[in-house]
């Protein structure tokens, strides 16, 4: 790419300006979606004749040369992350506005404080998480450990 006097930008056009193609596009989703890359390659409807050996170099060859491939299935990914994290937050959210009601309007005493005991261990409030904390930083060697694992294991098992 250079400039031409003044007159406008030279520009090169090639690979890196075609869109995906449909077989293309198939695959990334597939891939996306956790499929082997075989699976997504054949799925796609890449060489359904071809021998294993072939496809599954063709279905390698594809995913790591192709820039274009690599990228659509990362934004594919982070897209299907974003809609996971969404779903987790809005049922989370739906949770705890359940249990705020439940904690105010339940018929017993029980079910109040059971919601309330619900609401407090929630991640937002972690009010009764249980916390275990090591303070053993003594360094020991794995035969060390290895004779306390046995130990406390015969000590478990009778």
């Amino acid at each position: 790419m250079g400039k031409d006097k003044g007159k406008g930008y030279l520009r090169v056009v090639g690979k890196e300006d075609r869109p995906l193609t449909e077989k293309q596009e198939k695959f990334c989703q597939l891939v996306a979606q956790g499929r082997m890359l075989v699976e997504a390659y054949r799925e796609a409807g890449y060489m359904p004749n071809g021998s294993e050996k072939t496809q599954w170099e063709a279905a390698s060859r594809l995913m790591s040369s192709n820039s274009k491939v690599i990228a659509r299935v990362k934004a594919i990914q982070a897209e299907m992350d974003a809609d996971r994290r969404t779903i987790e937050r809005r049922r989370s959210e739906w949770i705890l506005k359940r249990l705020t009601h439940e904690a105010e309007t339940a018929e017993t005493d029980g079910a109040r404080v059971r919601a309330l005991e619900l609401l407090g261990k929630s991640l937002s409030v972690s009010m009764f998480t249980d916390r275990i904390e090591q303070t053993d930083t003594t360094e020991r060697s794995a035969s060390d450990i290895e004779a306390d694992l046995r130990r406390r294991l015969d000590r478990l098992l009778g």
